[in-house]
């Protein structure tokens, strides 16, 4: 999959001064440079947050306080009504921990996720039935018109606490606090539902926000970062603090937690490590069971049974990532047998019994996988259910609204939705999405990365490295820094744990350094000693024996930066023409006919080893080989079964002759070859 590398080209000058102002190393000071902060201001304004907002400027924020204290304070029976995900769960826990230290009459709800998301009936009736006459939102409430009503003819009361768009009308209720209210005032407001938790914490105790910091800033930051807020201002605030205050918690069920992820007691981790390490775990429960195994983990102080909890969500987090793969294989199997399936504007598979909390998982590591959006669904017993995801101006939201004719429901926005289609639709909604995306979207957007800068390896100092730390932490809004290696020679191709891994020593000049490509086979790579290609890369220093240690991890790698417009537009007029549309010249059909010595060619060298479509194109560049025609040849071979294709890695192989085949058997050279002789005449 192509992807288009951004690469900055920030003013030497201003960072130089930048740096001398600042205090900061050189290769920091190009990053803010880069990212557009020339200034000591406004890089303060970024690195320097020094607290919260009020909480009463929140709207409602003390209506909301005063209700619930009178609660406590009266002996009344209060729930706090959750959600399954990550922000959910600790909002839950947050609010919950603070009202039984407080004395409060509390228990708490978390619907399973075959409930689905936010308030239903059937449980409020319960919680009326149980007693409750409070009823607190987190996470959740805000467009909970209809259930608001219902509580208010039980004789309950409602405090809703969200951070999700409000829509016209709010729900009836004693308070109603979500910074997206219209009317209000704080000044912050891309904050997740466990922050808006943390500020009414601090309010029930009278405004201080350093107390509930203190107590719950380590789970407002999981929930943060799960929740990818951007960590700028108060966010990047509560995460600094928060991680700070993780790696020393006393809360059982956290300790717990980085124990079965290897962490040990007191390790400051960053915020990647907990997006990846510590949040799929928590967020497992609510996909494979249930979030409030991940609740009681977090409000138990028994030791033991945190050890016991912990170790369930480690199992079920296996769970999630065995049943990601096997979904994840299952269409991978799909695209092998319909490789035409790549070339559609939008990726839309359906399946049996896909697990549903997973599914949006899957669809989103397929977008990366193929720079495409994706749409899945499941059948299960009342119908398809599916999840989507979705990048630049391909509007998810927009395209499920385009087709809810076919839908029973759906939901999102434009990166992210989900829906319900019933069986006798899901053909005509498949054909919906693909309508749409041909009428809004002819020039599908392309995945785009950005790096800060292109340098030489001698800069990739540990020194150099570790004063970037000072932008910590990174995350959505403030993204770890990627840089390009331009023009590096591949000396040695190295397996790492049994081949899993791959090591890749580089040479540019006198100047030497060693990249990793994680979870990725040597052969899976597609390149070969010798080669000379750009990387895009990520870099880090940790401690090794008391020294630091460089680790330099590839994202990408390509010929040239340079080329990748060529390719972009080749692999666009590739991806047309096997939809079945005109190109837009008609060069483009004899730029994309392969000539006989093309196809001789290509024979030979995939003889001795399989190469990939990008590996083809690099060795007979000077031919004129491009990625229309590479990928034209591997659709005439594969037809002839001359050479097997994979689509998924885009690599030809060698097959076994078994007979003499010519080359107007196929159907695939007949007609370009046709169209490219029409097209010149």
């Amino acid at each position: 999959m192509l992807k288009r590398w951004e690469i900055g080209e920030p003013d030497a000058k201003k960072a130089a001064m930048l740096r001398q102002q600042g205090g900061i190393t050189q290769l920091c000071a190009e990053v803010l440079v880069s990212r557009g902060i020339e200034s000591l201001e406004a890089a303060g304004s970024l690195l320097d947050v020094t607290g919260l907002s009020d909480p009463f400027l929140l709207a409602d924020m003390e209506r909301a306080a005063e209700r619930i204290l009178a609660a406590v304070d009266g002996g009344e029976r209060i729930c706090v009504y959750g959600d399954y995900d990550c922000d959910g769960v600790t909002a839950t826990v947050m609010l919950t921990d603070w009202l039984l230290c407080a004395g409060a009459d509390v228990t708490w709800y978390i619907p399973t996720r075959r409930e689905g998301y936010g308030m239903r009936c059937e449980s409020l009736k319960q919680l009326h039935e149980d007693g409750v006459s409070l009823i607190v939102t987190v996470d959740n409430g805000i467009s909970a018109i209809e259930e608001a009503q219902y509580i208010k003819s039980l004789g309950m009361d409602l405090v809703i606490t969200d951070h999700h768009r409000p829509g016209d009308t709010l729900p009836e209720a004693v308070a109603v606090v979500d910074p997206f209210r219209a009317d209000c005032p704080s000044p912050y407001k891309t904050i997740c539902g466990a922050v808006v938790v943390l500020k009414l914490i601090a309010a029930l105790d009278g405004g201080d926000w350093e107390p509930a910091l203190e107590q719950f800033g380590d789970l407002a930051a999981l929930a943060t970062i799960a929740d990818v807020m951007p960590l700028d201002g108060e966010n990047r605030f509560i995460v600094q603090r928060g991680l700070q205050y993780l790696a020393n918690t006393e809360r059982m069920g956290l300790i717990s937690l980085m124990a079965v992820c290897g962490i040990e007691e007191g390790t400051v981790i960053s915020a990647q490590n907990a997006a990846f390490q510590l949040i799929p775990r928590i967020n497992a429960a609510g996909r494979f069971a249930s979030a409030s195994i991940a609740a009681r983990l977090f409000l138990t102080d028994d030791p033991d049974e945190a050890q016991l909890l912990a170790a369930q969500i480690h199992s079920l987090n296996n769970d999630r990532k065995k049943t990601e793969q096997e979904i994840t294989d299952e269409i991978l199997d799909v695209i092998r047998q319909q490789p035409e399936t790549l070339s559609e504007r939008v990726l839309v598979f359906a399946g049996e019994n896909w697990h549903h909390g997973v599914i949006g998982i899957v669809a989103a590591r397929l977008m990366e996988r193929f720079g495409k959006p994706c749409f899945l669904m499941s059948q299960e017993e009342d119908g398809y259910r599916g999840s989507a995801r979705s990048f630049g101006d391909f509007s998810v939201f927009e395209c499920l609204k385009a087709c809810e004719a076919h839908l029973v429901r759906y939901g999102g926005h434009p990166g992210a939705g989900g829906f319900t289609v019933l069986p006798e639709n899901k053909d005509a909604f498949m054909q919906g999405i693909r309508s749409y995306a041909a009428v809004h979207n002819p020039v599908m957007p392309v995945m785009t990365v950005h790096a800060e800068r292109a340098l030489e390896p001698q800069a990739l100092t540990p020194e150099n490295v570790a004063g970037l730390r000072i932008m910590e932490p990174f995350g959505a809004g403030n993204p770890n820094p990627l840089f390009v290696l331009p023009g590096m020679t591949v000396a040695e191709i190295v397996p790492l744990s049994g081949g899993a891994h791959t090591k890749l020593r580089l040479r540019k000049g006198t100047a030497q350094c060693e990249v990793l490509l994680f979870r990725m086979k040597p052969e899976e790579t597609g390149i070969r000693s010798g080669e000379v290609l750009d990387f895009l890369i990520a870099a880090d220093v940790k401690e090794y024996q008391g020294r630091p240690s460089l680790t330099l991890r590839a994202e990408d790698w390509r010929s040239s930066a340079k080329e990748q417009e060529q390719a972009i537009a080749a692999q666009s007029a590739y991806d047309a023409y096997r939809r079945g549309e005109p190109l837009p010249a008609p060069a483009y059909y004899q730029r994309m006919c392969p000539r006989r010595q093309d196809l001789v060619s290509v024979y030979q060298l995939v003889q001795r080893m399989p190469l990939t479509v990008s590996q083809i194109c690099r060795l007979m560049q000077s031919k004129g080989m491009n990625r229309c025609r590479a990928r034209m040849i591997a659709d005439i071979f594969s037809e002839l079964n001359l050479l097997r294709y994979d689509p998924v890695t885009e690599t030809l192989s060698r097959l076994p002759v078994t007979q003499k085949r010519e080359l107007n058997e196929s159907e695939a050279y007949r007609k370009i070859l046709t169209l490219a002789r029409e097209s010149a005449s």
